[in-house]
């Protein structure tokens, strides 16, 4: 174990010397360059931070062999149990279909403190002041790791992700609990870690009070179109067809020059266009279905996160005869992680019930649609 605490000191070092060394790089380069002020100031910071609590643990923490066995028991054991969490609020926000980023790390966080919770319960009281700020920690850390650290790991698979923030929340708690933070601090803390996280997460506050957190049928128009859940109308001129005119042969040459390809890539056609016949459509309007598109969707660095698929609805409002083509729609749609070493599929619901198996290679192209 000394070794390894000599080891664990010199690294420490090293990642101090570095994060100092590529400070001002990052500082004009990131920041100035990019615009990612937060990635320029803030993860260097973070480097020097880690740097010095393993120059800490490394050469001047002493600690009896016993608690050092201790100490990784629980990191191990903790790891475990965090990964597990992090693994059940993985399949609920895909059962959901949470796309929101802001969203996924606040549900996240709450599933992984609940379990924490349920853990801990037959030991300690419940401390509402306690939990807010381990609410807080957790969905930093997991905004930290999302953004900063998984973009930068080669392999992508869910299992593995989720035992890297895991571990990395188990090893970031168990430092909190050896600094012993005093009660009246919390408040602040709590202040700051707040302002930090709504900070790093403005786009994904950016939406209409009116639309659904879940499913989300409209565009919210405050964002860029590359940050969309659905195509939105790029051609300002009105798209107006004869009611004889609708099927999908003939529309769908028409409706694809609607969506901006530089963004989106249709991966499948109009399928089916009949009259309003379901709940919350207008019966006289004109509806075309099943439509399939997908865009990549990347973090504030500029890395991938997950390429975006979704089922598209284009909406025809009847007017003086004609058919004017009102807007896109999109109800369902799913994260699909491209991975080198896995291929993955995702499963989009039509509006008469059935299912739209869409196939998604190890380079995120779709090999096959089935209906």
């Amino acid at each position: 174990m000394g070794l390894f605490r000599f080891i664990l000191g010199v690294l420490g070092i090293l990642l101090i010397i570095g994060a100092f060394s590529s400070f001002i790089p990052l500082v004009f380069l990131g920041g100035i360059a990019t615009g990612n002020v937060i990635f320029a100031f803030g993860f260097p910071i973070f480097l020097i931070v880690l740097g010095a609590i393993m120059v800490y643990f490394g050469f001047y923490y002493k600690i009896s062999k016993d608690k050092n066995n201790y100490h990784l028991i629980q990191v191990v054991k903790w790891g475990v149990i965090y990964t597990i969490a992090i693994l059940l609020s993985n399949y609920i926000i895909n059962r959901l279909m949470i796309v929101n980023t802001l969203f996924v790390i606040l549900f996240t966080a709450a599933i992984v403190l609940i379990v924490n919770e349920i853990v801990r319960s037959h030991k300690y009281h419940f401390n509402l002041k306690w939990f807010i700020f381990y609410f807080l920690v957790y969905t930093n850390i997991i905004w930290i790791m999302e953004e900063f650290i998984l973009p930068q790991i080669t392999s992508q698979t869910n299992i593995f992700s989720s035992l890297v923030i895991g571990f990395g929340i188990a090893g970031v708690i168990l430092i909190i609990k050896k600094i012993e933070i005093k009660s009246n601090s919390i408040k602040w803390i709590c202040f700051i870690l707040l302002i930090i996280l709504l900070v790093a997460n403005l786009e994904s506050l950016q939406f209409s009070p009116i639309t659904p957190i879940i499913r989300q049928s409209i565009n919210t128009s405050g964002l860029s179109e590359d940050k969309k859940i659905c195509p939105t109308n790029m051609n300002s001129l009105p798209l107006i067809r004869n009611g004889a005119d609708f099927n999908p042969i003939s529309v769908s040459s028409a409706l694809n020059n609607l969506i901006d390809t530089s963004i989106w890539r249709i991966e499948g056609n109009i399928r089916t266009c009949y009259k309003g016949k379901y709940k919350g459509q207008y019966p006289d309007w004109i509806y075309c279905d099943d439509m399939i598109v997908s865009r990549w969707e990347t973090s504030s660095a500029g890395t991938i996160r997950y390429r975006w698929y979704t089922a598209i609805t284009a909406e025809w409002r009847p007017e003086k005869g004609l058919y004017i083509f009102d807007k896109f729609s999109c109800e369902i749609g799913k994260k699909v992680s491209v991975d080198k070493e896995t291929s993955s599929f995702t499963i989009q619901d039509s509006k008469d019930g059935s299912e739209i198996n869409v196939h998604v290679s190890r380079d995120g192209i779709v090999t096959n649609i089935e209906y």
